[in-house]
């Protein structure tokens, strides 16, 4: 296939994508500010949940399994675009906190019709006392849910329709496997290797996302620049609130 001249060069964004899964094993402590480690201990849990899912993409990619490591790009921009949902809106780190409570208080009372263990009853009990009061997140997905608001261009809804085509049972599964040649059907074991740079180019979207919300919760401010600088040179944004009206936006005075 020819290289998509839009895209960044192939070798800029895998040293970005290798930089953002090694930059944690580089340090030995991570050093936050008082006021912000509460929510650094929340949000880092989405950052770091991206940086093992692109770990996991490059191995898979370089085993030659392009399409499924799809999955996990997907996964990622999930995580990544939730992060900038829950820093960049007023009361959304709360709203993370209220969710993600309220998630593991629902899990283990699922638990209880499926385990004999009456364990689960008082662990559930125990979780559901714990919820925070307060709303949760807004659904991620439809007209106003996470990423309708923070999908300025529409370069999220449609990497997610697209990267969700190998997660659900669509056509995709038959394009990947079945190939007609002069009127005869044939089997392939493996799908074709498509749109490996448009995978890489997303990845890297979402890897600056949770990257630069890292940098800021640490005042890094040399890492902050330094990641608006990649930025430019990849093409893609570190966040993604600069369209919002002041009221929705946690820091109203910022544009960059």
């Amino acid at each position: 296939m020819t290289r998509d001249p839009a895209l960044p060069r192939d070798d800029e964004m895998s040293a970005f994508l290798l930089r953002f899964i090694q930059g944690e094993r580089r340090r030995d402590r991570i050093d936050v500010p008082v006021g912000n480690q509460s929510e650094f201990l929340l949000l880092f849990a989405l950052v770091q949940r991206v940086r093992r899912l692109t770990q996991a993409f490059v191995r898979l990619q370089r085993s030659g399994f392009v399409s499924e490591a799809s999955l996990l790009v997907r996964a990622a921009l999930e995580h990544a675009v939730t992060a900038q949902w829950a820093y960049l809106t007023p009361g959304g780190v709360t709203r993370l906190h209220v969710s993600c409570a309220r998630a593991q208080a629902d899990l283990a009372a699922g638990m209880i019709s499926y385990s004999k263990d009456p364990g689960w009853v008082d662990l559930a009990a125990r979780l559901r006392a714990d919820v925070p009061a307060g709303p949760g997140l807004p659904k991620f997905t439809g007209r106003e849910g996470i990423m309708a608001e923070l999908d300025s261009i529409h370069f999220l809804s449609a990497s997610y329709r697209v990267l969700s085509q190998v997660g659900h049972v669509t056509h995709q599964a038959a394009l990947d496997f079945l190939v007609e040649e002069e009127g005869e059907v044939h089997l392939r074991a493996e799908p074709e290797v498509l749109e490996q740079e448009q995978l890489r180019y997303a990845l890297s979207g979402f890897c600056m996302l949770v990257a630069w919300i890292q940098a800021r919760l640490e005042e890094d401010h040399d890492e902050v620049a330094r990641l608006k600088e990649i930025s430019v040179r990849l093409h893609v944004p570190w966040r993604l609130d600069t369209h919002l009206p002041p009221i929705r936006r946690r820091f109203p005075g910022e544009e960059s």
